[in-house]
């Protein structure tokens, strides 16, 4: 299902919060940068600043939206918001500690309390990046690191990445089957 995906896309996860430090379940809760994830941003907006970006999709979370705004600073671009990019909303496990429960969740296998399953979630993003990428070449998503997760539901990613590091910038070039990432800015 890769073949959906025409142009070479580029993909950013939020930088650090104080929850993905405590190990804390975020889901759609509104959690903020802390003072390493506003670093993280700074450094991927200054990585992603030779590249040729053309759009900037997000989530309107704010860890994500304060990680694209160190981008779109350096590209004069406005940021375009989709609710679809949002991370999974994992309902009454919000704002839990991580636990076995979550690695489930990944798998299909834990359907949380008044929240999304990992199929729906799955199928939410992948047509929210679908809908981003088909905008035109060069196209930046600026998202979660569950929809890293979510997109191999649909197709193969090569080196695989998983799980998605915070504020590591990544071009991804779309082939049949299979996704090509490269990892930009690696020291």
């Amino acid at each position: 299902m890769s073949d959906m995906f025409e142009h070479p896309f580029y993909f950013l996860r939020h930088g650090e919060t104080e929850w993905n430090k405590a190990r804390k379940t975020q889901g759609q809760l509104d959690s903020q940068l802390n003072e390493t994830g506003r670093a993280q941003a700074q450094r991927a907006g200054d990585i992603l600043s030779g590249e040729p970006i053309e759009r900037i999709i997000a989530s309107p979370l704010s860890r994500v939206r304060h990680t694209a705004e160190a981008v779109a600073r350096h590209h004069d671009l406005d940021i375009i918001f989709d609710d679809g990019l949002k991370e999974c909303h994992l309902g009454e496990m919000q704002g839990q500690p991580h636990g076995p429960w979550l690695a489930d969740y990944w798998t299909g296998d834990f359907d949380p309390p008044n929240g999304e399953t990992f199929a729906q979630f799955s199928a939410r993003v992948w047509d929210a990046m679908s809908r981003a990428v088909a905008m035109g070449p060069n196209t930046l998503i600026v998202a979660h690191g569950g929809l890293w997760i979510a997109a191999h539901e649909y197709t193969r990613v090569e080196p695989p990445l998983r799980p998605m590091p915070n504020a590591l910038p990544i071009h991804v070039t779309p082939e049949p089957d299979v996704w090509r990432q490269r990892v930009l800015g690696a020291d």
